[in-house]
């Protein structure tokens, strides 16, 4: 670059004047050079920035510093570069009684039919890819795509949202407010505490676990609700309501199990051992599996354990079918009591009067 200025380079080449070395290399430098200030494209190359004046100029592509505005000359008029469209920056709308620093942080990207609403707004079609996505680190923003999602907001990760948008994300909102919480197919959903505690979590099954995320040990199969630990209701009951209409049921029996079936139960005490998901040392009362299969075969299913090869006939027990053997049972020792009660009342009834005897 010349140490001086164009005037002063004049005066040491006018008539009768003998350059030094130091002028002819300022005069040089003076001048743009096609090797030094160009690119292999043929663009200049400035190491510094550029200040823009203003201009009155009508050539198509002039630029200019206009009313504290870069513009440029379109071919009819002087448009300010960040109102125009095509993917660059936006300025939002004025905000009565701010600043124009303030005002001109409303930023906007893409094709605005209007000046930009918030503070950065991108406008993004139905998400075909990511070209209608945003990213953030590893967190991509978009719409939903096809006709059904396309108005929905929607957050993956950058991986899941390059296989499939639709089916991989992580949170999806409608228009009317609905919530999608989702994994992709065979991953685990979980609310946490503390970043590590699960409170609430859906299995790779598909299955709701209170307290955990993987499918307990000992549940069989089809259980789509699974409590890690205690649960409580204060409706009053401790029964689960379900239906019962004559109309949902066919291939109705009597039931044959009673009194004899319940006088072979064997209640116990018992501690558990850790295994098969149980907690080790809890204390219960209950029965054992293998004896009330053998009595009452319907409250008994046997899975298999997957990390305890000897439990593979684990017996899992129902007690519900035990509450209508009892009323068989009640209505068994009923009808003993009204026999014995008719018996009774037969062997103490009074003698009836004699006839008198005749002579």
């Amino acid at each position: 670059m010349s140490e001086k200025t164009r005037d002063s380079l004049k005066s040491k080449f006018s008539d009768g004047e003998r350059p030094s070395g130091s002028d002819f290399g300022d005069l040089i430098d003076s001048y743009v050079s096609k090797q030094n200030d160009f690119d292999g494209d043929g663009n200049l190359q400035l190491t510094r920035g550029v200040r823009l004046g203003d201009s009155a100029a009508t050539v198509a592509g002039g630029l200019r510093f206009n009313s504290n505005q870069l513009q440029v000359f379109t071919g009819g008029a002087w448009t300010n570069v960040s109102s125009t469209g095509g993917g660059g920056f936006q300025t939002g709308p004025t905000i009565p009684g701010q600043p124009a620093v303030a005002r001109d942080s409303f930023v906007g990207i893409g094709s605005f039919p209007a000046a930009p609403q918030f503070k950065f707004e991108v406008q993004l079609a139905a998400n075909d890819g990511p070209g209608n996505e945003v990213r953030f680190g590893n967190v991509v923003c978009g719409n939903g795509a096809g006709l059904t999602f396309q108005t929905s907001a929607v957050i993956a990760h950058q991986q899941q949202a390059a296989i499939n948008i639709n089916n991989n994300f992580a949170l999806r909102q409608v228009s009317t407010g609905e919530l999608h919480l989702n994994a992709p197919t065979g991953q685990l959903i979980s609310l946490r505490q503390g970043g590590l505690s699960v409170r609430l979590g859906i299995s790779a099954l598909g299955n709701v676990i209170v307290g955990g995320q993987s499918e307990l040990a000992g549940a069989p199969a089809g259980s789509v609700l699974q409590v890690f630990g205690g649960a409580f209701k204060n409706d009053g009951t401790g029964t689960w309501s379900f239906t019962s209409d004559a109309r949902t049921k066919d291939d109705v029996q009597d039931l044959d199990l009673g009194l004899a079936q319940l006088r072979q139960v064997r209640p116990v005490r018992y501690r558990y051992n850790g295994r098969a998901g149980t907690t080790a040392g809890r204390a219960g009362v209950g029965v054992i599996g293998q004896e009330i299969e053998a009595i009452v075969p319907e409250t008994v299913q046997r899975i298999s354990v997957a990390d305890d090869p000897d439990l593979h006939d684990l017996r899992v027990f129902d007690p519900s079918a035990l509450t209508y053997v009892l009323i068989n049972a009640v209505k068994e020792l009923a009808a003993k009591v009204e026999h014995l009660e008719k018996a009774l009342a037969a062997t103490t009834a009074p003698a009836s009067s004699a006839s008198p005897a005749i002579a």
